[in-house]
């Protein structure tokens, strides 16, 4: 039996001779049928919004499910871009090293270019300390000859011509003009 509440309002009892009050069975089967279409309308409400719900959430495991792909493609980016940076501060890092390596590099060879400019130097100012202390024991020997008073007791035969006389053989001349030719 179906029970709606047009069915129960239907529903008709055979009367007996010992029944029951016919007004009250009316009166509980209008109250039966009443609870049964508040039940139904309570009823499709219930599977209305149950439905809803169901709908909202197979939206929420559709979210769900793209934002777990979305993860997963974050997930992945995250990884390749950790790398990416890896690799890109290694390469920074070489780079230092070999422009580090290239800065030392010319460092050493101007220092061992100082180094030989000084030797050079050094090389030049002893050589001139010796041609100048030359020089100077020339000059200091040419001064001392030439202020040699003459002999005054010797024979005319003798003496000799102040132009004929020459320094002697073992000083070493040097001159301005040596000096000059040497830093050409």
């Amino acid at each position: 039996m179906d029970l709606k509440p047009e069915n129960i309002l239907e529903v008709e009892f055979s009367r007996s001779f010992r029944g029951y009050n016919e007004d009250e069975v009316d009166e509980f089967i209008e109250e039966i049928a009443s609870a049964v279409e508040a039940m139904q309308k309570e009823q499709e409400k219930l599977q209305q919004e149950n439905e809803e719900y169901k709908r909202k959430v197979n939206e929420l495991n559709q979210y769900v499910k793209r934002l777990e792909g979305n993860l997963e493609e974050w997930k992945k980016q995250l990884e390749i871009e950790k790398e990416l940076t890896r690799r890109e501060s290694q390469m920074h890092l070489k780079e230092a090293q070999i422009r580090g390596n290239r800065i030392v590099d010319e460092a050493l060879k101007k220092k061992k270019e100082i180094e030989n400019n000084y030797a050079e130097l050094k090389e030049k100012y002893r050589v001139f300390q010796i041609r100048f202390k030359s020089l100077l024991q020339t000059f200091m020997d040419s001064i001392d000859w030439k202020e040699q008073p003459p002999e005054i007791n010797t024979p005319a035969s003798d003496k000799m011509n102040l132009t004929e006389i020459h320094p002697p053989e073992d000083i070493t001349l040097f001159s301005f003009q040596d000096l000059e030719e040497d830093q050409k």
